[in-house]
């Protein structure tokens, strides 16, 4: 197929693996954008950080260690900039990436192509061969000329991998790969 191999063979991309490279690029700008600016101004605009600063302004005295510390503890009660909230973000930033690395790099379901100018035989469970499975249809064995192969049930080729796919769902650019039965 046009599959991009990385690390010497050990990690294979799709066949749009520069657009791969884009959406992680789009994720991590977003994640700078949700925790440089988001959240942020989310605290900015809590009701309780207003009511924190009239109360400072209104004492006029130096804040002293009890008073930093009833500050604090009040901005550590905020649900924007609670800790809870700062780690969901974390966790759901880092599994998008996560999710997205591991659709991209494992193997949709290639089904490997015959070299032989041959046309194979009939698989041994189809219809000609006394198997429950017919040749052609929808729901049968389609012969793929392009890989020389009788592609199962539900498996296509696809134009953009130039490889048939064990059920195939569709070819993503975004994650660079074909979605199919593995992935």
């Amino acid at each position: 197929g046009n599959h991009v191999f990385l690390c010497d063979g050990k990690v294979m991309l799709g066949s749009d693996a520069p657009l791969f490279y884009v959406t992680n690029a789009l994720l991590i700008v977003g994640m700078v954008l949700h925790f440089g600016i988001v959240l942020p101004h989310l605290m900015k605009h809590d009701p309780h950080y207003h009511s924190l600063e009239e109360e400072d302004a209104t004492t006029n005295t130096a804040m002293d260690s009890d008073n930093d510390h009833r500050h604090f503890q009040t901005l550590h009660l905020l649900w924007t900039t609670h800790s809870a909230t700062i780690i969901a973000s974390l966790v759901a930033s880092l599994l998008a990436l996560l999710s997205l690395w591991k659709t991209a790099t494992t193997d949709p379901g290639i089904l490997p192509p015959v070299s032989s100018p041959l046309r194979p035989p009939p698989p041994p469970d189809s219809i000609p061969n006394g198997g429950p499975i017919p040749l052609g249809g929808p729901l049968g064995y389609r012969y793929c000329s392009t890989c020389n192969i009788h592609r199962p049930p539900r498996s296509k080729h696809c134009n953009s991998c130039n490889c048939c796919v064990s059920k195939f769902d569709h070819h993503c650019p975004w994650v660079g790969t074909c979605i199919g039965e593995r992935n």
